[in-house]
């Protein structure tokens, strides 16, 4: 693979809050090779823009690419990585320096910052995580509620051997 366009972006609700990324690799044609939208656990969303970065080399590299081009709508991502600025937050920092040590495996690379209009594609991945998320979260409360319900007239040994079996459960999933 000669060249790759990669659209990156990372959200949070909340500062920090439940967090998610979006990355949707391309071919110079606009064929898109491989998107990733998945939740990341609790995080700003400047943690999550560079974890959505991360992301997005790692896998790239297994591609081997000759040349990668990141397009970012966060500037200060843009900015850092290239050297125009350095971050004051360690943990920012301890960040640009993972993406950088991932970046700096590719023959040829550039983080451009774009607007936000121009990275459609990786925001809407950032959406769909969430959307499958709460639509987890929703499914998950209806079948608590119904448990719930279907417990309530359980004898305190019925209930015992519920849990037992629940136990049971949980450790064969693990």
């Amino acid at each position: 693979m000669s060249k790759l366009f990669v659209y990156v972006d990372g959200r949070s609700e909340g500062e920090p809050g439940d967090a998610g990324i979006g990355v949707a690799i391309a071919d110079p044609q606009g064929n898109v090779i491989e998107e990733i939208s998945r939740m990341i656990g609790r995080a700003t969303t400047e943690v999550a823009e560079y974890r959505a970065l991360i992301e997005a080399c790692r896998y790239v590299l297994s591609l081997e690419p000759e040349s990668v081009i990141f397009f970012t709508d966060n500037q200060r991502v843009a900015n850092h990585v290239n050297g125009v600025f350095t971050s004051r937050e360690p943990a920012i920092q301890h960040l640009v320096e993972e993406a950088l040590g991932l970046l700096n495996r590719f023959p040829r690379w550039r983080v451009n910052y774009v607007d936000q209009y121009a990275n459609v594609r990786a925001p809407g991945l950032v959406d769909r995580a969430f959307h499958r998320s709460s639509q987890t979260h929703i499914v998950r409360d209806r079948l608590e509620a119904q448990l719930l319900g279907c417990t309530a007239a359980l004898t305190e040994e019925e209930m015992r051997r519920l849990i037992a079996y629940a136990e049971q459960l949980r450790d064969e999933g693990a």
